[in-house]
């Protein structure tokens, strides 16, 4: 009979100690959405929520945040949502999920406003279980996305996956990849010869080496080198793959070289000069260096080409495409 006493005690403590943690926690997480608000208004940010909320006791934080506005004035850049919300168990508070409402807004800085559905899109964000909370990895899904701007635009995607991770083999490395299936391309593309109004398959895997690590304490990140381990584009006839290395230059301008497998070939002079990246008085020397690079491989039907980046300045094989972008 004692030890069923004992027994029922050392539950009901049990429940005492885990309920006050839910409350004790609760209030925490509730403060610190308050203070993140807080700090961005007085960075000069627009950060307005009408509500903020945390429920599900007593195994989960669940927060909601209601009528979102978050802006930055001196970009352009703007979000906002009627919610959404952020959960975590409440035994593993260092892993995130943030589901998203169907509708969103989105801000652009030439004045546009971009209205974003779908039908699911969630985020998960992993972090070291310390007290610094380092972010591991990063994820980003969504499924029958719809964009649709007041500039009379309109694009979307089946599914869309975004990672980023650390690489803890390399310092200050983050591994990236992209996977976007049936992306829509925005009626102002209709042009482009051939090419179908959308992308079938985009795929890429890539890593980028950093100035500084991704932490909380992070403020101005630059990009060193980039590291493309594969990248694969299916778009109508044509299907590119492609990898490679860059590394910044001085001038912050990216130097190195991605090799570029290419099928479907015969339509890439129309579409890089509908693409403004040739002019239209090149497109026959393009026509004629494809089809004299397509003899000397193994099949005629693939061209292996060098994408070049060196002295700030861009070239598709021989062809020159212009100046090289900026990685930093």
């Amino acid at each position: 009979m004692r030890s069923m006493r004992f027994i029922l005690w050392f539950v009901l403590g049990l429940g005492v100690v885990w309920g006050s943690y839910w409350f004790v926690g609760a209030r925490i997480v509730r403060q610190d959405a308050e203070g993140w608000f807080a700090d961005q208004r007085a960075a000069g940010m627009v950060a307005e929520t009408s509500s903020i909320t945390v429920a599900g006791f007593a195994d989960r934080f669940d927060t909601t945040l209601n009528d979102i506005h978050l802006a930055d004035p001196a970009s352009g850049w703007g979000w906002s949502a009627p919610f959404a919300q952020i959960l975590a168990m409440t035994w593993k508070p260092w892993h995130l999920i943030a589901a998203l409402p169907h509708e969103q807004t989105i801000e652009v800085p030439d004045g546009q406003t971009v209205k974003l559905g779908s039908a699911r899109m969630m985020a998960s964000l992993l972090m070291q279980p310390e007290l610094a909370l380092t972010p591991v990895r990063l994820v980003i899904e969504g499924e029958a996305l719809a964009l649709t701007s007041d500039a009379g635009w309109t694009a979307g995607a089946e599914t869309v996956v975004l990672a980023a991770e650390n690489d803890s083999t390399r310092v200050n490395t983050v591994h990236l990849g992209a996977d976007v299936k049936a992306l829509t391309l925005p009626e102002t593309l209709a042009h482009l010869p051939d090419m179908g109004s959308a992308i079938a398959l985009l795929h890429v895997d890539a890593g980028a080496t950093l100035t500084e690590p991704l932490d909380w304490d992070t403020t101005d990140p630059k990009v060193l080198e980039l590291t493309l381990r594969e990248a694969h584009l299916v778009w109508g006839p044509i299907d590119l793959v492609a990898s490679g290395d860059l590394k910044a230059a001085a001038d912050g301008r990216a130097e190195g070289e991605i090799d570029l497998g290419l099928k479907g070939w015969r339509n890439l002079p129309a579409l890089v000069v509908a693409l403004g990246l040739v002019p239209p008085q090149n497109q026959v020397t393009v026509e004629r260096v494809l089809e004299f690079l397509s003899k000397t491989g193994k099949d005629p039907a693939v061209v292996n080409l060098p994408l070049i980046f060196k002295s700030g300045q861009m070239s598709l094989g021989p062809l020159p495409l212009g100046p090289a972008p900026r990685l930093n």
